[in-house]
């Protein structure tokens, strides 16, 4: 007994005396929002936080619109699929929000306005009551989405780094 007691003193001491070791680097502090951006290779677009909640809910309402088109189309009820359509297409105001959001990020905003032209096309051929040539209108629409989203992200930023992005207003 009393020599493992001496062994566990000795133990004790031997580890007291030693060197301190020197402490494991410590990771950098980021936040899981930082490691994510670190991951995703897509061209950062700019944005606020308001304009990034805008743009959010600009895509809900296209993919509410497509989910029209699709449904609408499968009932023939060409009217609805030339106004759900017509929801994606072209307008002075997209034009507007496009070039608002895309200021930060060259070539966002024409492939914006080129997922609205394509829209365009479906209520074109929606008109004429042509099924399979709005599927292929809305195959090329949803092209341009899918582009967009591979290419670009949302990187909401401070007021000040906005406009260093983004330029003079």
């Amino acid at each position: 007994m009393r020599s493992s007691s001496l062994l566990c003193v000795v133990a004790l001491l031997a580890a007291c005396s030693s060197e301190p070791q020197p402490a494991a680097p410590t990771p950098t502090a980021s936040s899981p929002f930082e490691e994510l951006n670190a991951l995703d290779k897509r061209t950062p677009v700019p944005l606020r936080s308001h304009m990034a909640m805008h743009q959010k809910h600009n895509m809900l309402a296209h993919l509410v619109s497509v989910q029209r088109i699709t449904e609408a189309l499968a009932a023939e009820d060409w009217d609805a699929v030339a106004a759900a359509g017509a929801e994606l297409g072209t307008s002075p105001e997209m034009q507007m929000q496009c070039d608002q959001l895309g200021r930060g990020a060259p070539g966002f905003t024409e492939l914006g306005l080129d997922f609205h032209r394509r829209a365009d096309a479906i209520a074109e051929v929606a008109r004429a009551h042509d099924g399979p040539e709005v599927l292929r209108a809305l195959a090329r629409t949803l092209d341009a989405c899918t582009s967009c989203h591979a290419t670009y992200r949302q990187d909401v930023v401070d007021a000040a780094t906005w406009r260093a992005r983004t330029g003079p207003s």
